[in-house]
């Protein structure tokens, strides 16, 4: 969990921000987890790459490693929301994380205001704040 306080694109979520981007769920983009690097998150998606600076990838790797992440056919799934927000869906241990899972519309926050989650029936919804620079995919 990231303790820094810097609200900027690529570091820690505001409460406001995270509410913001759970609530406008039509503008969600299925996002899939490529690369992550230090400082640097790589996403493909639907409109080309794009590379990311988050200040919190260590986390962001810890999440992953733990295998409750849902992954498709073309990688680890996440959703990149409004107000530069990655969203990472997480099964609680020992269940897997269902196709459809319900989300409650209420945010848990952490004591220093950064939001880090939202609870699901089945898991969590892990949030990370990155600062998106968007390459358009190249066809050959």
């Amino acid at each position: 969990m990231s303790k820094e306080t810097v609200y900027s694109p690529g570091h820690s979520v505001h409460f406001i921000q995270a509410r913001k981007a759970l609530e406008e769920s039509g503008q969600w983009q299925l996002a899939i987890v490529s690369e992550i690097g230090e400082g640097v998150v790589t996403l493909q998606l639907s409109g080309g790459i794009a590379i990311c600076k988050c200040s919190d990838t260590t986390r962001l790797r810890e999440l992953f490693e733990t295998g409750r992440v849902p992954v498709n056919q073309n990688g680890r799934v996440a959703i990149l929301a409004p107000h530069n927000v990655l969203i990472i869906p997480c099964a609680d241990e020992d269940k897997i994380f269902p196709r459809q899972a319900p989300i409650n519309a209420l945010v848990n926050y952490v004591e220093d205001g950064a939001a880090l989650w939202s609870p699901t029936t089945d898991g969590a919804w892990h949030l990370f704040s990155v600062a998106v620079d968007l390459k358009p995919q190249l066809k050959s």
